[in-house]
């Protein structure tokens, strides 16, 4: 089993970060879950997804992305990832993901985007 560390705080009212740390796949993409779904029942759905020390996310994360973001947006919410590495944007690339996904360098370019967003 692949180590995961997932970590959420609250950067704002209203704006959480889930910082992802490690590798994501199906042996673990259920603690992303849980945590995305505990910021969702705090009725926050802005969430900053922090990739910068992710290493590997399979199929079953990417799903888990997906899922979240529709709930998030039909909660007038959003999610957008930061410091995604290379290796990861290319394969959101490869998936089409990156034509319905935000992607941020930091979490402070994130931040300024939320604040951008009515």
């Amino acid at each position: 089993m692949n180590e995961i560390k997932v970590l959420a705080a609250e950067l704002e009212s209203g704006l959480y970060e889930l910082k992802i740390e490690g590798y994501l796949d199906w042996s673990n993409f259920s603690k992303v879950e849980s945590a995305i779904e505990g910021i969702f029942q705090k009725g926050v759905y802005r969430i900053v997804v922090n990739l910068e020390s992710t290493k590997y996310i399979s199929s079953a994360g990417f799903g888990c992305f997906i899922d979240s973001l529709r709930t998030a947006t039909d909660n007038n919410g959003d999610i957008i990832f930061a410091g995604t590495p290379p290796e990861i944007q290319d394969v959101f690339a490869v998936l089409g993901l990156s034509k319905i996904l935000r992607f941020a360098e930091s979490t402070g370019a994130a931040r300024a985007m939320f604040k951008r967003t009515p």
